[in-house]
């Protein structure tokens, strides 16, 4: 190991010297200390190199989230190997596209995620069993005395895995992150977090996810426990999830948290969740007020993509309320700046595109060099997320250049139009796209869930847009529905919504 070295797997050694016996994972019935999970991490990377693994290999991983996963993401950073995060929610040709453009030489598979390798060049396919049967594969590879191998010398900014993009503009792409860059953004993240060896996480974002991902690094960071939710758990198992093991923080988003309304969430007087992440501008703060206040719990919120290995910023509650429209400030690692189309630097208050540079920034995209240039090209990480920044270093995301409305000539930023409807306590969610227009070339649509009981018309929506933001940008249409498609972690598909049809009694 070099001076130089640092990545998830020089954490993981730390943990195992200074926290030998503390818990470092809980998965179903498996507990883990983290002289248990430095021991099967080491095995599997011996296995793995016996087996003829070796740096730049890529090893894919189709597992639900648990000290499996976590074992094989940490044995690839240990020999040099590529963990490629395989999305079990994707289809069987999407994985056999991404299986392809990786090549992964062994993958490590759950048996419920069988069929989505039937049509997947996905190598030698090692069966992964969630309940842990001594019997199994996996458990006698881990837990049995593998035979020495040569760990090789590595180069600190060695690529630990790669995590295949949405692919909104085409095919997606491999996004390749160091084991230097997953490891500073999760420093980062604990340190802005506060955390401690204390910490224990409920996890319920898939570590495919950078969400998930980055949480449980982070846990790993200042030594802590992820406490691993069952695939199958629903809200009520999660929640007693979270009181038995005394979990202190979580990335609940308002698909989870809020059906623990109903649920007795404050047990015996006490929630023993201390800190709640919600991501920043998914709607209105207020509606995390029962979590301060009720639950006595702490809500905050951020910005970040897959790109920048994680959050790039940070908002508490308080900020929140003062800055509805604010994703906060920088994370410790992290630079901002806004630039425009030519790479220039735009001054404060101005309209450009958010761009970010520090550790935590990708490597680039597998085998895309076009697709890495045009996000790296100018010594920033281009994110194709339009915002400004003000004075005090705060910054406002206005929403996807490719989101982008321009009607009459004008611009007009989804963002700008939502956080009009926040304002609404009649709205329980909305959302807006652009919509093909003959006049102006494009006009605003706004989709709107309306809170149990409450009565808006359209008239009257369009009254209360009166004086709040510039007349081309209120919307022309308005259409009511039961809820907005958004993703798991409750990011709105505006491209869907896009698609859908306009009608004339939609008209505002």
């Amino acid at each position: 190991m070099t001076p130089r070295d640092f990545s998830l797997d020089t954490l993981l050694t730390a943990c195992a010297a200074q926290h030998a016996f503390r818990e470092a994972s809980i998965d179903g019935t498996q507990r883990l200390t983290y002289a248990d999970l430095n021991a099967r991490v080491d095995a599997l990377a011996h296995w793995l190199i016996a087996k003829g693994t070796s740096e730049g290999d890529r090893v894919a991983i189709l597992l639900t989230d648990g000290a499996p996963y976590l074992t094989v993401l940490l044995a690839c950073g240990r020999i040099g190997a590529i963990a490629v995060l395989l999305n079990w929610r994707l289809a069987p040709a999407e994985i056999a596209w991404i299986a392809g453009n990786c090549e992964p030489s062994v993958t490590f598979a759950n048996p419920r995620f069988a069929d989505l390798l039937n049509e997947a060049a996905a190598g030698d396919v090692i069966e992964v069993d969630e309940t842990h049967d001594p019997r199994g594969t996996f458990e006698q590879i881990v837990t049995s005395d593998q035979p020495a191998q040569t760990i090789p010398d590595l180069s600190p900014e060695r690529p630990l895995y790669m995590m295949y993009t949405s692919g909104t503009t085409g095919r997606p792409k491999g996004c390749l992150q160091a084991g230097s860059a997953v490891a500073s953004s999760a420093m980062g993240f604990a340190v802005r977090r506060g955390f401690t060896k204390n910490e224990r996480l409920l996890s319920v974002n898939p570590m495919f996810h950078v969400v998930g991902m980055q949480q449980v690094a982070a846990i790993l960071a200042c030594g802590g426990c992820s406490v691993f939710a069952g695939r199958d758990d629903d809200n009520a198992a999660m929640l007693d999830l979270l009181h038995r093991e005394r979990c202190t923080t979580t990335s609940a988003f308002p698909t989870i948290c809020f059906p623990w309304l109903g649920m007795e969430p404050v047990r015996d007087g006490v929630m023993p969740l201390t800190n709640y992440t919600g991501g920043a501008g998914m709607g209105k703060p207020q509606m995390y007020e029962f979590i301060e206040k009720d639950w006595d719990a702490r809500v905050v919120g951020g910005y970040g993509q897959t790109e920048v290995c994680g959050f790039a910023t940070f908002i508490d509650y308080d900020d929140m309320l003062d800055h509805p429209r604010s994703i906060g400030w920088t994370m410790p690692h992290v630079e901002m700046t806004i630039l425009d189309p030519h790479g220039n630097q735009l001054p404060l208050g101005e309209e450009g595109e958010i761009c970010l540079r520090g550790p935590s920034v990708m490597l680039g995209y597998w085998r895309n060099p076009e697709a890495s240039e045009a996000a790296l090209g100018h010594g920033w990480l281009r994110t194709g997320d339009l915002g400004t920044m003000d004075d005090r270093g705060l910054a406002y995301l206005l929403g996807r250049a490719k989101e982008l409305i321009k009607t009459g000539g004008e611009n007009v930023y989804p963002a700008e139009v939502d956080a009009v409807f926040a304002e609404m306590p009649e709205v329980a969610d909305a959302g807006c796209c652009g919509v093909p227009d003959k006049q102006w070339g494009e006009a605003v649509k706004a989709f709107v869930v309306l809170a149990p009981g409450a009565q808006l018309s359209r008239a009257e929506i369009t009254t209360r847009f009166k004086g709040k933001i510039a007349g081309y940008k209120r919307p022309r249409y308005i259409e009511f529905v039961d809820q907005l498609p958004r993703d798991p972690i409750g990011k709105l598909q505006r491209r869907e919504l896009s698609a859908r049809p306009v009608s004339p009694e939609q008209a505002a």
